[in-house]
């Protein structure tokens, strides 16, 4: 009887371990070495599972890209049936735990990465594509009679907005954060 296949068991354990590296030492300092010390295996391993470091990094970040997808899915299913963008915005800018903050560090860590690795930019890409998508279909519920350029664009002006107060949440600078939560009521409070 041939032994059930690890690989799938030892992809997660060397992402698991990409992402306590990340937290310790931050992606540029994690060398292959150190991510295998951290995995509790040899480099050659690393490589046999998922390949060189730009391969596990690049593992890291579809894996997180999926991990994104149903966020959305389960945070959509948790929104009220009225006025579901304003219930949305308290959600993305509502304060986090240290697993959050954890996440966004090394969320950081893998858009860092986007310039050098197109696959990373790839995901990045999704990732807004998705975040944008899905805040119009909420905006254009809440509000029907918005233009559809305008709501495009207070989407991706949200999406800004998101996007730096989560940069702002591991600095502790959380008075910041509130700022751009007000900031972004205020934008999308041009559709009415």
């Amino acid at each position: 009887m041939a032994r059930p296949s690890m690989a799938g068991q030892r992809k997660e354990e060397i992402l698991d371990a990409l992402e306590v590296c990340i937290l310790e030492k931050g992606i540029q300092a994690t060398s292959l070495e150190y991510l295998a010390e951290t995995a509790k295996m040899k480099r050659t391993i690393l490589r046999h599972y998922i390949g060189n470091r730009d391969e596990i990094i690049c593992a890291l970040s579809a894996r997180w890209t999926a991990a994104y997808a149903q966020q959305w899915q389960d945070t959509l299913t948790w929104l009220p049936t009225n006025k579901r963008a304003d219930a949305l915005i308290d959600i993305l800018f509502s304060s986090r735990s240290s697993e959050h903050i954890n996440n966004t560090i090394i969320g950081e860590a893998l858009f860092s990465e986007a310039k050098r690795l197109p696959e990373i930019k790839l995901d990045q890409e999704k990732i807004m594509a998705e975040f944008t998508a899905h805040l119009i279909t909420e905006l254009i519920s809440q509000y029907p009679s918005a233009a559809s350029e305008t709501v495009e664009l207070v989407a991706v002006g949200v999406y800004a907005n998101y996007l730096m107060s989560e940069s702002l949440l591991p600095l502790a600078m959380i008075d910041e954060v509130i700022k751009l939560k007000k900031s972004t009521l205020l934008l999308i409070s041009t559709l009415a």
